[in-house]
């Protein structure tokens, strides 16, 4: 499997602070059955990472991995949130994408979202980057106007949802918006977001087997999202053909303020 969104990087962000942290990530994404993993560092005003930085980071923990015998491959990439993407030029933005890559991870605001949200992300498009929108189902703002999200994706944007969402280790309300999200056709990859190897583990089959109860046969299509669908936005390459998405099993699976 590829997994599109971590924070393995050691000391970079809120990922492992040391390399034993990020050996030990290694480690639990290689059980789980990843052989790619994207190194996607916060690059906001929280954290100071510089663009120019994140390829050799990636480059040394390649060479502890090889050294400790884990077969796994880090590709870089960064997790970008709106408010540093204006302060970002064209050589910073090309050097983020995912894998080498056209894609680029943009981070979905958990609280509210800045009213020229949209208008930032596919002005990215039009100077020809790719955007893959990281954990909408985690943002308030689509929970509460899916509308605005389903526009996104009409215009090119893809989504990558949280495999732990799905699981509900967010929590009721956006478990329900996953499933739902799912269930419209509006996700076209399942990242782990890890941060750790227990807490936010690099784990992303559990979330898709939590999900089959109420959304019967999505665990058939976890290859899809897991590996068929990263590989081509890796690749640069259009996505495969998606397989129709199940239907929700409970109707009442409604957030809140869809009553």
């Amino acid at each position: 499997m590829i997994d599109l969104h971590s924070h393995i990087l050691p000391g970079v962000d809120d990922g492992p602070e040391s390399l034993g942290g990020s050996l030990s990530m290694a480690r639990a994404a290689v059980a789980g059955g990843t052989t790619t993993i994207a190194a996607t560092p916060h690059l906001n005003h929280v954290y100071p990472v510089q663009p120019g930085e994140i390829p050799a980071a990636v480059a040394a923990l390649n060479a502890e991995l090889r050294s400790a015998e884990i077969d796994l491959e880090v590709v870089a990439g960064g997790e970008i949130a709106i408010t540093r993407l204006i302060d970002l030029d064209a050589d910073e933005l090309a050097g983020l994408g995912l894998g080498g890559g056209p894609y680029l991870l943009c981070e979905s605001p958990l609280a509210t979202v800045a009213s020229n949200f949209e208008h930032v992300l596919l002005d990215l498009r039009l100077r020809g980057h790719e955007v893959l929108l990281a954990h909408p189902e985690r943002s308030a703002f689509f929970q509460r106007a899916p509308e605005r999200l389903q526009a996104l994706v009409d215009a090119g944007v893809l989504c990558s949802i949280t495999a732990a969402s799905m699981a509900g280790q967010f929590g009721e309300t956006v478990r329900r918006f996953t499933l739902r999200i799912l269930a419209d056709g509006l996700v076209h990859d399942v990242a782990s977001d890890a941060h750790d190897h227990r807490r936010r583990p690099p784990n992303l089959l559990e979330g898709f087997e939590h999900a089959e109860r109420d959304l019967p046969g999505i665990l058939e299509q976890a290859d899809w999202y897991t590996r068929l669908a990263p590989a081509a936005i890796l690749a640069g390459e259009p996505l495969p053909e998606r397989p129709e998405p199940p239907r929700l099993r409970r109707l009442a699976l409604r957030l809140p303020w869809h009553r």
